[in-house]
């Protein structure tokens, strides 16, 4: 198997701790996805169409989303995992559904526009010259109906972060987002639903740490069972898939200009 995937991409960091978890080896191809941009390259969207990370090729077989990779992962691990339990699985599914329902992208970059103001023009420009690059595209793309979803994807991005509410009141509301899926989670064992992981927490692992990454940790430590939830995703950290997967629990600047 080779995981297409990138070092500070959130989506690429479930792909790598799920196949991590379920002890399935890979070969991890690190994009460039800020650089280069190589997830615009044709190569790159014969792959993904949906030009997004990660993408996970087994022969003949591609999965081009975090959530078909983490279910391969739950499938393979077998009894590893609780996702077998029949009685738990529709409680497991839940909660990586409310996870999923949580807009990520929104959360990281109010974040980090309220922490440099300057981000709120450098990040529409570049986006807008991805739009620039993909409508170059379109003429000659094998699947133009990608290319262009893609285009109207990004100026709908532009359209959050530029208009509309204050970039406060949009922070609020995803803090809000994070603090209701605390809420859904279970009575904590050594894993969320028992002695043993799940994609569950796969997610949940994934997601703290980017609330970490981000200065946000505090929607978990302030929470009513914040000492119990510090102490799971402290356990988590020290599982060795955890620790192979390279979950960013700050910002790394430098390798994003190192590539790498």
């Amino acid at each position: 198997m080779i995981l297409y995937s990138a070092p500070p991409s959130y989506y690429s960091m479930i792909g790598r701790l799920a196949l991590n978890a379920a002890q399935i080896t890979f070969e991890n191809h690190h994009m460039d996805i800020h650089v280069r941009k190589e997830q615009l390259a044709p190569w790159y969207i014969a792959l993904n169409p949906h030009m997004t990370v990660p993408t996970l090729v087994d022969g003949k077989t591609i999965l081009i989303d975090s959530q078909d990779i983490l279910h391969l992962a739950a499938t393979q691990a077998g009894n590893q995992w609780l996702d077998i339990d029949l009685n738990l699985s529709p409680q497991i599914e839940a909660v990586v559904k409310a996870h999923y329902a949580i807009p990520i992208e929104r959360l990281t970059f109010c974040k980090a526009m309220l922490h440099l103001p300057i981000l709120k023009f450098i990040f529409p420009r570049l986006l807008g010259g991805i739009i620039k690059s993909l409508q170059a595209q379109l003429a000659t793309a094998k699947d133009p109906t990608a290319v262009q979803a893609k285009i109207t994807l990004n100026q709908s991005r532009i359209t959050y972060f530029t208009q509309g509410a204050s970039l406060k009141e949009k922070m609020a509301l995803e803090r809000n987002r994070v603090s209701a899926y605390l809420d859904q989670l279970p009575n904590l064992g050594n894993f969320l639903f028992g002695d043993k992981p799940s994609s569950a927490d796969i997610v949940t692992a994934v997601l703290f740490g980017r609330l970490k990454m981000i200065g946000e940790y505090a929607l978990v430590t302030n929470h009513a069972r914040g000492l119990v939830l510090d102490q799971w995703f402290s356990r988590m950290q020290q599982q060795t898939a955890f620790q192979k997967s390279d979950i960013w629990l700050r910002f790394q600047w430098w390798r994003i200009l190192l590539r790498g």
